[in-house]
This record gives structure tokens, sequence and C-alpha cells, in this order.
């Protein structure tokens, strides 16, 4: 992991929720019971996955029926997680296109 924080500098609450998620997609925990099970209300726990994943520690979420987050150990499932944000990226920047449309009624 080059440019990440080492997980001694991490909150406690970081590094707890980070030690906490399992390893691999198949093993992936829905937040609702990470967060029962680090004890962090579930709107913290989500802010503190995506400052772990902007901070570069590995950390995936699947987006089917069965769902969940997990530490990325594979190159599949690093690849799926890449992937799916880029395909998110491109959503949200669509639909600013669409909006950008109207940007002369309200300026």
């Amino acid at each position: 992991m080059n440019n990440v924080r080492h997980q001694d500098q991490l909150t406690a609450r970081e590094k707890a929720v980070y030690m906490a998620l399992p390893q691999g997609q198949e093993n992936a925990i829905k937040v609702p019971v990470l967060g029962k099970k680090v004890g962090i209300p579930e709107r913290r726990l989500y802010m503190i996955l995506s400052h772990l994943a902007d901070q570069g520690y590995l950390v995936g979420s699947l987006r089917n029926k069965k769902g969940g987050v997990y530490r990325i150990v594979t190159s599949d499932e690093y690849f799926y997680t890449v992937n799916m944000l880029k395909n998110n990226a491109k959503s949200y920047q669509r639909r600013v296109a669409g909006l950008e449309k109207h940007r002369g009624r309200f300026e």
C-alpha cells in the first residue's frame, strides 16, 4: 500500500472498522451487522468506510443481492470495485450534465 497511512495512524474507530472487515467478497458483511459488531452507528460507519477507501485502504463493497463490505484481497475484487466506482462516476456525470441544461434558470 503505497502512500497509505499506516494502521497505527488510524483513529481507534477507523482501526476497529478496518480490522473487523472480513477478507474477500465471499465473506462480505452487511453494514448494519458490521455497525453492531463494532458499536458504531450506520451513518458514521459509512463515513469511516468511505474515508478508509479514500485513503487507499482496500475496502470493497458488493452491490448485489448479497451485498456487504469487505477487504479486497484478489485482483478480481479489486477490478470489480474499480469498475463499479468508474460506472458510478459516469452515472453522476450524466446526471450533472442533465441538470446543467437548466443552469441559466437559476443564475
